[in-house]
């Protein structure tokens, strides 16, 4: 008897066959009941994306299909050429009204390229490749002002850290860096088993929703990302030297003693910081405000 070949997604819901690649990081969703609850969940954002999505890594088509089938208007990013062709040829005329595929790596892709949608602020929606779950979300996070929402499955710790508190084991510069301009929640786990082939962690789907008025201003994002990752590079260092650190390159190597006393007695004095504190010890919004007196100081 020929040996079953555990990394075939077929049947169940798949929109067609495929064998699913490792070094793409191909796990694909196949318990029918989770893929409604995720489509039941991107229902919320139906008016505001008017029913319009980006789905990152349809795979096979699982998710895809039942978004079609829900009403959905669905632009697939894929970079894998073998599901590019099977999404064509398995979705592409039974909903070609409402359905299109880019063959593209999502992380070079920007949101001018989803113009056809007629939607100023689609749904983002995936069940994103592990290995960089990290990169899409802050691509996503970098964009938010263009879509409604993200739903996106991801492995179960990184769900934690995005929704972490001050203190965790998990929290970091991803969680800041979400919590500063999105609501998050998590939605549902997905156990192991849901997958073809199974992974071998838990996933969860996150939801992250832009704020309306985010704490982290555009114009700041990049500087202060740079920030944070600094930061949060030496998370167990006293804040005292890293700060003076970041401020001195950021000030060109102007930041002197007199200026490092007064960011320390601000910080103090102002949101009760104290330099022998770690990075991973303050809020998010600590975190910024700290930044801003940093630019603000000379």
């Amino acid at each position: 008897m020929m040996k079953q070949n555990k990394r075939i997604a077929r049947g169940d819901g798949f929109s067609f066959e495929l064998e699913t690649k490792k070094n793409l990081g191909q796990n694909f969703l196949a318990d029918q009941s989770i893929l409604a609850a995720i489509v039941a969940r991107a229902e919320r954002h139906a008016d505001r994306s008017a029913r319009a999505c980006i789905e990152i890594g349809p795979g096979s088509g699982a998710l895809t299909r039942k978004l079609l089938e829900a009403g959905w208007t669905v632009c697939a990013i894929e970079k894998d050429p073998r599901a590019v062709q099977g999404l064509r040829h398995s979705l592409g005329e039974e909903f070609k009204d409402r359905f299109s595929v880019l063959e593209a790596d999502i992380l070079r892709t920007d949101t001018d390229q989803f113009a056809h949608l007629k939607s100023n602020t689609p749904l983002c929606i995936g069940n994103i490749p592990y290995y960089i779950t990290s990169d899409i979300l802050f691509w996503f996070l970098a964009r938010q002002k263009n879509f409604s929402a993200a739903l996106l499955m991801v492995q179960k710790e990184v769900c934690e850290r995005l929704s972490s508190a001050p203190g965790d084991s998990s929290y970091g510069r991803l969680t800041v860096r979400a919590q500063l301009s999105c609501e998050v929640e998590q939605v549902l786990i997905a156990p192991a088993k849901a997958f073809v082939p199974p992974p071998k962690v838990d996933s969860a789907v996150v939801e992250l929703v832009p704020l309306e008025n985010p704490l982290l201003l555009e114009t700041e994002s990049e500087i202060f990302g740079r920030f944070t990752a600094t930061l949060f590079s030496a998370r167990r260092k006293m804040l005292r030297k890293t700060l003076s650190h970041i401020a001195n390159e950021m000030h060109g190597g102007k930041f002197n003693d007199d200026a490092a006393a007064l960011l320390e007695r601000r910080a103090s004095e102002e949101l009760g910081v104290h330099f022998t504190q770690r990075p991973e010890e303050l809020s998010p919004q600590k975190l910024l405000t700290v930044f801003r007196m940093i630019k603000g100081l000379l």
